[in-house]
């Protein structure tokens, strides 16, 4: 993918992958009259900009940036922006944030914020993280030439609301991956620091990966560490329950056909069984969940 992330592109011409993934994509006048029927008019145009610019060097110029793309946006972000760098949240690929500041392909460095959140004009999310793409979204807002859509989560955190409703559900589903990362600071570090001087002698050495397996999207587990992770689980009751317990709120939205007064009712039993558990950390955590619901409409 790094080195052939452009060719895997041609993908996007076939029937198929358009009608599954062109879906309420723009066919104005613009797409219509100008994209579709001038497919090199922007490189015929940069080629001349770059010469009128820069002269004879221009020609050098132009070639590094029709290279820009193919080679940073496909190869890098493609490629080593699946193999490493951070993750801020679990989601289902391996997509992680190559660099927290994003300044040179736009903010895509910020991929695994990206792949969390696809439908966001916004891809920081973290306050030292710098997305530039958003930035110049800004300006152009400020100079109302754009007007950014869906950056806002719709989770709204409300102090005091202690009654799970259908509001709550819709709320933490949307924003489902950020609820699982609070789980892992809330619950699973804390717990995980607390169980650390009852952990037999075998496991304590592998502390710090199974600080990570704990919280790592199940999908994404290999098998020696699917084998690591359980042999933690099973000398550990309270480790168990709060994998456990982790695992079935994120039933509520990977389980499809649901209703939602079904997911209600599994939210609501969800929330008195970690009160009922015994750990404070889960029944913290269980309170600050029924405060969710709906941002109000501005």
């Amino acid at each position: 993918v790094l080195f052939e992330g452009a060719e895997l592109y041609d993908e996007a011409g076939t029937p198929e992958t358009l009608e599954r993934y062109g879906q309420r994509t723009p066919e104005d006048w613009v797409e219509n009259n100008v994209y579709s029927r001038y497919k090199l008019l922007g490189i015929q145009l940069m080629a001349v900009i770059d010469l009128l610019l820069f002269g004879v060097h221009g020609i050098w110029i132009w070639a590094v940036q029709m290279m820009w793309i193919p080679v940073w946006a496909a190869g890098v972000v493609n490629g080593i922006g699946h193999f490493m760098g951070y993750r801020n949240f679990e989601c289902s690929d391996n997509a992680r944030n190559i660099s927290p500041w994003g300044i040179l392909i736009g903010g895509e460095e910020l991929h695994n914020n990206h792949h969390t959140y696809p439908n966001s004009s916004k891809l920081s999310r973290r306050w030292y993280e710098v997305d530039i793409g958003w930035g110049y979204i800004r300006l152009f807002q400020f100079f109302r030439l754009a007007k950014p859509k869906g950056f806002k989560p719709i989770a709204h955190y409300v102090p005091g609301k202690k009654e799970v409703d259908v509001e709550t559900v819709q709320a933490i589903t949307n924003s489902r991956f950020d609820i699982m990362r609070q789980y892992r600071k809330r619950v699973m570090e804390p717990v995980l620091r607390q169980q650390k001087a009852v952990m037999d002698e075998e496991i304590r050495p592998r502390y710090r990966s199974l600080k990570r397996l704990l919280s790592r999207e199940v999908t994404l587990i290999k098998p020696k560490e699917k084998e690591h992770l359980e042999i933690a689980l099973e000398s550990n009751a309270v480790l168990r329950q709060i994998y456990e317990k982790s695992n079935e709120l994120q039933e509520l939205w990977r389980r499809r056909g649901l209703k939602p007064q079904e997911k209600l009712h599994a939210l609501m039993e969800w929330c008195r069984e970690a009160e009922a558990s015994g750990i404070r950390y889960l029944e913290d955590f269980a309170a600050h969940l029924r405060a969710y619901s709906l941002r109000p409409s501005p």
